[in-house]
């Protein structure tokens, strides 16, 4: 579409926008890349000239609002069984066909079919003519699975306090007799690369177990309304644990599941995303 646009443009001045029902947003990040402006009608508007000097920027939807009742293809990436396929896709080697994903993921390969399709669609992967991915633009991965995935909503959440400090809750949980993972902020410190100073300081620790109650027993940690510093978190799915990884004598969750959460998370975490994802593209292409 760019190389058509430029073939059209008659002057260096001109600015071409393209016109759509909906533009998601990896389609924006692209169109910015080329050049081009956008404009649907959620809302989402680019236009840019150098003369006379004009730039409008303006946010719509992330998600289109669009139903057609005939349409039976996947929307949404919501529930276990898409979370399933897109932790798979965020560390399957490629290429890689519906039903080897399917099999990594442990999920049908009907469910691998849909969500591959969806993520397609909303050009977060590349295909060949066969259906095989042949790229994933992770970044955009995780941004799409975000949009139907909420940390706080998707996981029941028991907001408690370490009288002692996070620090302990944090060296405490290496000798837990039941199964977990943290998540969150301490999770992406123990992914970034040595001497990587982290871009806030460590306020709260997340960890996913099965068996809420005991941990907190172990930890001796106390509910609490406000002033939470410890959340335990019964997670949407098993997948979560299937991924983690031993890092210094503790699990973690694995890195795409810590992104997701720190993208829906609360105060800076957003930006302790941006800043593994970084550290994460330095070994692979596929989150730069």
């Amino acid at each position: 579409m760019a190389a058509r646009l430029a073939a059209l443009q008659e002057a260096e001045t001109a600015a071409a926008i393209v016109v759509a029902p909906f533009i998601s947003p990896t389609a924006r990040r692209q169109l910015a890349d080329h050049g081009l402006g956008w404009l649907d009608v959620t809302g989402n508007l680019r236009l840019r000239l150098d003369s006379p000097a004009v730039y409008l920027d303006r946010a719509g939807a992330d998600r289109s609002s669009f139903r057609d009742p005939a349409d039976r293809l996947l929307k949404s990436l919501r529930g276990p069984a898409a979370a399933k396929v897109v932790l798979a896709l965020s560390e399957t080697p490629l290429p890689t066909g519906v039903r080897e994903l399917a099999f990594r993921a442990d999920v049908s390969a009907a469910t691998s079919a849909r969500v591959l399709e969806l993520l397609d669609r909303d050009a977060v992967i590349d295909r060949s003519a066969d259906g095989v991915v042949t790229s994933v633009r992770k970044r955009a991965l995780l941004t799409r699975w975000t949009a139907d995935y909420q940390v706080m909503k998707a996981n029941e959440v028991i907001t408690t306090v370490d009288p002692r400090g996070i620090s302990h809750a944090l060296e405490a949980s290496a000798s837990l007799g039941v199964r977990y993972a943290v998540t969150g902020s301490a999770a992406a410190r123990a992914y970034l690369p040595e001497g990587v100073t982290p871009v806030s300081p460590l306020v709260s620790l997340s960890l996913y177990t099965e068996d809420p109650i005991q941990v907190m027993d172990h930890l001796r940690l106390k509910k609490a309304e406000h002033g939470a510093n410890v959340l335990v978190m019964s997670p949407y799915d098993e997948v979560v644990h299937a991924r983690a990884r031993l890092v210094d004598g503790l699990t973690y969750a694995a890195p795409a599941q810590v992104v997701a959460d720190l993208l829906t998370g609360a105060g800076r975490s957003s930006e302790e995303a941006e800043q593994l994802m970084s550290a994460l593209g330095e070994t692979d292409p596929g989150w730069e």
